[in-house]
């Protein structure tokens, strides 16, 4: 399962960014030992006004509990979108199902 989280910066002040990337940190240390998530990518936008990522989850309580956990840890310092997203080879069959209903 793909998740990709997008978020936008609120404002802060220096102390709360200071906390901010002290969570992160944090957050960052457990999940590099959990295997049962994995961040494919993560791109930050130019005008520091957020980002997103892309996490590989092995099962939707793997990718829940980690959305969830990083929403309440950093929510104070960022707002989340996250989205169940897929590949195009796995989209693929589904589209074309899709259009074959449209074109019945």
């Amino acid at each position: 399962m793909l998740v990709c989280t997008t978020w936008r910066t609120r404002a802060v002040s220096p102390e709360q960014a200071g906390r901010m990337m002290n969570t992160w940190g944090k957050l960052e240390a457990k999940m590099a030992e959990d295997s049962s998530i994995e961040r494919l990518c993560w791109y930050i936008n130019a005008d520091d006004s957020g980002g997103f990522t892309v996490v590989k989850a092995v099962d939707v309580e793997a990718a829940t509990a980690f959305q969830l956990e990083t929403s309440v840890a950093l929510g104070e310092f960022l707002e989340f979108d996250s989205r169940i997203v897929l590949d195009m080879d796995t989209a693929m069959p589904a589209i074309l199902a899709g259009m074959e209903h449209v074109n019945s």
